[in-house]
């Protein structure tokens, strides 16, 4: 049993030593391995840049208590639409209604005055001098009856005309006094937008230029617009304020809509092309490269690393490249991690 089990494994051991001295080894060559790429597009000498902001009314009525107190009702809402004489807001109306009802006597004493002045000087019982005094009375205690009515009436806040609500700037139980902003009504005009403006941007920007904007409750749509303001001085030492004035109306415009500003500017610092982020490689002390496939035969392109200097991000994820690009030359745009220098590859369509 045990010579046939030695006899069993010397054979094994013979095939393996002659097999393996036996014969050239079979190299199996991989295909080249296919990636997608972009072709450089032309050198641009403008800029897209997008900014978030929010849609606002042009042209509104600021609506102010012409009395001072305390807030009990807001019934208005922001946006929403109200027919001349609607109620707003209310104040405590409990001083006034007193300060009425203390008027409202002084008429009535001041009126049965005056007519008892009036019989008195009919019968000869009293001078004109007195039945003056009289009249002058009554028409002093009209006044201030009309006056407390008047400030009564006032602790009511009503639509001048009918309109939409652009914003409420009360709370109820807040103290207002004589003047303050209640709340504004959206204008006729064409709405603005608002948004701010870094102080690297805003140096490039100017009244009357062009931008378009996207609402994100309607990102579907896109509407033009132009700047009409530009503050002189920016906020918290970062953004400057920007206004732009909406071209035309829309039924779906509501004020407070979020949306983005896009507009296109000058570079300062040359022309430059734009390729996607992904393409981009970053690498040690801050450099960053793309890989460039340079073109072979049968489809067949060399891979050759290319250092490029990068300006700033564009919209929709894309880069302006300064220097190290040609218009025309194809870089790689997927699997950018998956490549290196000298690498023979095959090229495939689309990106």
């Amino acid at each position: 049993m045990k010579a046939t089990t030695f006899h069993f494994i010397s054979t094994i051991l013979l095939l393996v030593f002659l097999s393996g001295c036996g014969g050239d080894k079979q190299v199996v060559e991989l295909p080249p391995r296919p990636v997608y790429t972009i072709a450089v597009p032309e050198l641009s000498s403008t800029s897209i840049r997008t900014f978030s902001g929010q849609l606002q009314a042009a042209e509104g009525v600021n609506l102010a208590f012409e009395v001072g107190g305390r807030v009990i009702e807001v019934i208005a809402k922001q946006g929403q639409f109200y027919p001349a004489n609607a109620l707003l807001a209310r104040l405590d109306d409990s001083d006034y209604q007193n300060s009425l009802d203390n008027a409202r006597a002084s008429l009535t004493q001041a009126d049965q005055e005056l007519r008892r002045a009036q019989r008195l000087f009919e019968s000869g019982n009293a001078s004109q001098s007195q039945l003056d005094g009289a009249i002058a009375q009554e028409k002093s205690a009209q006044a201030n009856y009309n006056s407390a009515l008047k400030r009564l009436n006032d602790t009511s806040l009503k639509m001048p005309y009918e309109g939409v609500i652009a914003s409420v700037n009360i709370d109820a139980q807040q103290v207002v006094s004589t003047g303050q902003s209640a709340m504004s009504i959206q204008g006729e005009g064409p709405m603005e937008f608002a948004f701010g403006a870094p102080t690297d941007v805003v140096g490039l920007l100017s009244t009357g230029q062009a931008l378009t904007i996207r609402l994100g409750d309607i990102a579907s749509r896109t509407f033009d617009a132009a700047i009409t303001e530009i503050s002189p001085s920016s906020l918290n030492n970062t953004t400057y304020a920007v206004t732009a004035a909406l071209a035309s109306s829309d039924d779906s415009f509501r004020v407070g809509m979020d949306g983005e500003a896009t507009v296109e500017l000058a570079r300062e610092n040359g022309d430059a092309m734009l390729i996607p982020l992904v393409c981009v490689v970053s690498a040690a002390g801050g450099k960053q490269f793309v890989w460039v496939a340079v073109a072979q035969e049968d489809g067949l392109a060399k891979i050759e690393r290319r250092e490029v200097s990068v300006e700033s991000l564009e919209m929709e994820g894309q880069v302006s490249i300064l220097s190290g690009l040609n218009p025309g030359e194809r870089v790689v745009s997927r699997g950018v991690n998956k490549v290196e220098d000298g690498m023979i590859v095959r090229l495939k369509e689309g990106e």
